[in-house]
């Protein structure tokens, strides 16, 4: 009788740390952790799209939250056509993360689908090349680069 109870306490003990551990692991933090990247800030932004049309490329891209290895921020551009001259403006909301070391990974929502941003970090400099592709199957592509104006 003795050994049974000892039993029975054990087992209710192991149950309530195992129950704790569960509920304490779905009360972990949502709040934002620091960040590894240290991107937040205003960055000047110029590049070519080259195709389906040449285009020239500047602008901002500000980033405004980063959690961790994860951003967002706002990406406001003009795109100037290379024959005619004619100019366009576009912008959206930009999300990414670190996808390896010094690389960054983003999708930039300035048209109506994203372009997918991967660029090297070197100091207050990133750049790289993108690519979207519209509804119609329409595929865009080019190269970016950014410089850190502020923090």
């Amino acid at each position: 009788m003795m050994m049974r109870t000892f039993f029975r306490r054990r087992m209710v003990s192991a149950l309530a740390i195992v129950g704790a551990m569960l509920v304490s692991g779905c009360l972990k933090s949502t709040d934002p952790q620091p960040s590894l990247l240290q991107l937040n800030g205003t960055w000047t932004y110029t590049g070519i799209q080259t195709g389906p049309v040449r285009e020239t490329l500047g602008g901002t891209l500000t980033i405004s939250r980063e959690s961790g290895t994860s951003f967002q921020g706002r990406l406001d551009l003009v795109a100037v056509n290379s024959q005619t001259g004619e100019s366009r403006v576009l912008g959206g909301l930009v999300s990414g993360s670190e996808s390896a070391s010094d690389v960054i990974d983003f999708d930039a929502d300035v048209e109506s689908s994203p372009r997918r941003h991967v660029g090297q970090i070197v100091a207050d400099t990133i750049s790289g090349t993108w690519v979207g592709s519209a509804s119609d199957g329409t595929m865009s592509s080019g190269t970016f680069r950014l410089e850190r104006e502020s923090q």
